[in-house]
């Protein structure tokens, strides 16, 4: 059977990985700012921050695309769909906890449980349970398993119209109604359900939609060459709502800014994404030139190993190139960093990922035939 592989996904997936690797640079030389004429280019650049939101969206995209090629979704196929999961993600997640937890105990000399804290990564638990997280970035695989126990359900029901949109609805339409509420209800108190399915959910939602709407048909969307740049334009019209001077301006109910933003950026993803693989031949070839394509290959790895090696290259820049300073800091630790995060990452991919996706898909077609296997 046959892997197939979207590369203008892999494009955005580099673009995600590499807009969370300045973001993570750029806070480390504590986020000088860069200034041509009066715009703050530094606030262009701050969209590397939502890299993460694209991730999700990217998610939901692949989930519904490559799964939905299934005719007749079960309750069955959903245990083999998260063992599948699963066996695809662990693996890299695990060495990679392992690592961490080693090094800041060993190097940093974090006062860490090493058991406690490998039993939550190994239960993907991170930010659920704070006082045992591994690393600050990997809240983004809780979630990410939070949509997983979701997602199937919308599979079983995917082939009829009327039932996928009640279905859809009724999921992400909680989802919304309980971020509201819980907004309202534990206004400052419910800061950490920002980081949980209940806030980021439409995320994966938007990504969803636009996976249905490009299995239907390429096309929807007519005068693309308007379109995209508005598709960019709501992207940043939802980063400027989870700004500090937006949240600003409500001591107790700021979140709902938070979920107003998610809610644009992703809707602003999804359009991205669905025009960057129904768009021009340009295009696509620019998402999917060799760079962009072997570092998003490999985008998870890079985005599990890299807060390992930007703070130490980020040191080294402080040291060793003092001349760099201002906006050229940030810019060298990135650049340095994913020089060197790239051997790591694919060595990490080469032997924790390829493997056991290929036997995922071996365990999971001895009962399941999909004519386009997932591979995200």
């Amino acid at each position: 059977m046959q892997q197939q592989r979207i590369e203008s996904l892999d494009g955005l997936r580099f673009l995600a990985a590499m807009g969370v690797l300045w973001i993570h640079s750029w806070t480390f030389h504590h986020n000088p700012r860069f200034f041509i004429g009066p715009v703050d280019v530094a606030n262009f650049f701050a969209i590397g921050v939502n890299g993460v939101d694209l991730f999700f969206v990217i998610s939901g995209f692949c989930m519904y695309y490559f799964y939905a090629s299934r005719t007749n979704f079960s309750y069955v196929d959903m245990w083999r769909f998260l063992v599948r999961r699963w066996i695809r993600l662990s693996p890299a997640f695990y060495v990679a906890s392992l690592i961490y937890i080693l090094v800041d105990k060993y190097v940093y000399h974090y006062n860490y449980n090493l058991v406690m804290n490998m039993v939550h990564s190994v239960l993907y638990l991170d930010h659920v349970l704070g006082n045992y997280f591994t690393a600050s970035h990997f809240w983004t695989l809780t979630v990410e398993w939070q949509f997983y126990f979701v997602i199937p359900f919308i599979l079983i029901w995917q082939n009829k119209a009327a039932l996928f949109k009640k279905c859809f609805a009724t999921i992400f339409g909680a989802v919304f109604l309980i971020a509201v509420l819980s907004v309202l209800i534990l206004k400052s108190d419910g800061d950490y359900l920002t980081g949980t399915f209940v806030f980021r959910g439409i995320e994966f939602g938007f990504g969803v939609l636009a996976a249905r709407l490009f299995r239907q048909t390429n096309n929807f969307i007519k005068n693309r060459i308007l379109w995209f740049p508005l598709f960019v334009l709501i992207v940043y019209s939802g980063r400027v709502l989870v700004s500090e001077s937006v949240l600003n301006l409500s001591r107790s109910y700021y979140n709902l800014f938070k979920l107003s933003g998610f809610m644009l950026m992703s809707a602003g993803f999804a359009g991205v994404l669905y025009m960057s693989l129904t768009s021009t031949a340009k295009l696509r070839a620019f998402l999917g030139n060799k760079l962009f394509k072997n570092i998003g290959r490999i985008s998870y790895s890079f985005y599990l190993l890299h807060a390992l090696i930007y703070p130490v290259i980020g040191g080294w820049v402080v040291i060793y190139l003092p001349a760099l300073t201002g906006f050229a800091a940030p810019l060298a630790t990135t650049l340095i960093s994913a020089v060197v995060l790239y051997p790591i990452a694919l060595l990490s991919y080469t032997l924790l990922e390829r493997p056991f996706l290929k036997s995922g898909t071996r365990l999971v077609n001895k009962e399941i035939t999909y004519s386009k296997p997932p591979n995200h």
